[in-house]
């Protein structure tokens, strides 16, 4: 079993959206179906030709075929209030191990050569033999939300589901938590995933370490710096208290001198 991060970078545009299915369109030379913003060339026509084209607003596109309908709906539903909350995509791809392409360029293709938006998330899950590999692909500025961490959490909880091969839970939970990232960051908060796949503020342990060492050091640095000026102006009180007696012997000499001459 295997779970993977990978960051993916793509230029594409916007669809409404509509119900899920798993229904594709032929592709041509003479009609490529992809975005306006993709530039075809020699170097990208057989993989346009190879790659499903698809209705983008649909956003479930399960041929591995592990949700039954009533599943899609329910995704869905929270699919689109993702989308309208945040404006970025969303987009759920299942895929039996019957591609010649690595995963990688299977999510990329398929992202960039169909209508999706230019901001927007990629859930692969790619079935191999009943066992199966699940990837988390970024575009655009998502990352500055998705972070490497957060996504390896995401991950992390989401794996244990597909190990149980609860497959709706594992997909539902990734788009719960995926827009409970997004509401958490809007706000400006700091959190994480817990044990039970919530959401919640988390507390920054290294930064309150750090934090607590550098006080520490400044006040342990005043002190210090107290302390020597303190014993500093002791010595200097106590090297006037001897000056002042100096003076005063001096004194006493000298009267006993005048004195004895007198005589």
């Amino acid at each position: 079993m295997k779970k993977a991060i990978l960051i993916l970078i793509c230029f594409l545009s916007f669809s409404d959206v509509a119900l899920a299915s798993t229904k594709t369109y032929e592709r041509t030379k003479d009609n490529l179906r992809v975005p306006s913003s993709v530039t075809v060339n020699s170097e990208n026509i057989d993989y346009i030709l190879n790659t499903k084209a698809v209705d983008a607003s649909e956003k479930i596109y399960d041929y591995a075929a592990l949700l039954s309908e009533k599943e899609e709906e329910e995704i869905f539903e929270k699919i689109k209030k993702f989308i309208d909350d945040s404006s970025m995509d969303l987009v759920i791809i299942t895929e039996k191990d019957d591609s010649q392409i690595t995963p990688v360029a299977y999510a990329y293709n398929f992202y960039d050569y169909n209508n999706f938006k230019k901001e927007g998330l990629i859930f692969f899950i790619q079935m191999i033999d009943n066992n199966y590999n699940i990837y988390m692909f970024t575009s655009g500025e998502v990352f500055n939300i998705y972070t490497e961490k957060r996504i390896q959490d995401i991950l992390e909880y989401v794996h244990n589901f597909f190990e149980n091969k609860e497959y709706f839970e594992g997909i539902d939970s990734f788009v719960k938590i995926v827009h409970s990232f997004y509401i958490a960051d809007k706000k400006g908060e700091l959190v994480e995933i817990n044990k039970s796949g919530e959401v919640v503020k988390s507390i920054p342990w290294v930064d309150l370490v750090v934090l607590s060492l550098a006080i520490t050091f400044i006040i342990m640095y005043f002190l210090l710096k107290k302390k020597k000026e303190e014993r500093k102006d002791y010595i200097s009180k106590k090297l006037n208290r001897k000056i002042v007696q100096l003076n005063k012997s001096q004194e006493y000499i000298e009267k006993l001198v005048l004195k004895l001459e007198k005589k």
